[in-house]
């Protein structure tokens, strides 16, 4: 009977112990853009052409709505910097740094 009642007792604290949830902190996820512009950073730092240039493209893509001119010479830059090749690293830091610059 007292492990009833302890058991019960020990339930019910759990119950209204879990009731009271903190509020979470809104986060804003990173805009297409600064991701971009993180990715060319990183690149124009080390140079290597690694997986992170891989949704590149796309990111580049997105910002046509806001800007058709400056994602259209970005995508040449893309090009020319996909057409490099990965030994060259001073020139893909060129590049990557030229982007940079347009943002």
């Amino acid at each position: 009977m007292l492990a009833r009642l302890l058991v019960c007792m020990l339930l019910v604290g759990v119950l209204v112990g879990c009731d009271k949830r903190e509020e979470g902190v809104a986060v804003q996820p990173p805009s297409s853009t600064e991701l971009a512009k993180a990715v060319l950073v990183e690149l124009a730092a080390t140079g290597e052409l690694n997986s992170s240039i891989e949704g590149l493209q796309d990111r580049l893509e997105s910002m046509r709505e806001s800007d058709p001119a400056k994602t259209d010479e970005l995508l040449a830059d893309y090009n020319r910097l996909m057409e490099t090749p990965p030994a060259n690293v001073s020139k893909i830091k060129s590049i990557a740094k030229e982007m940079v610059a347009k943002f």
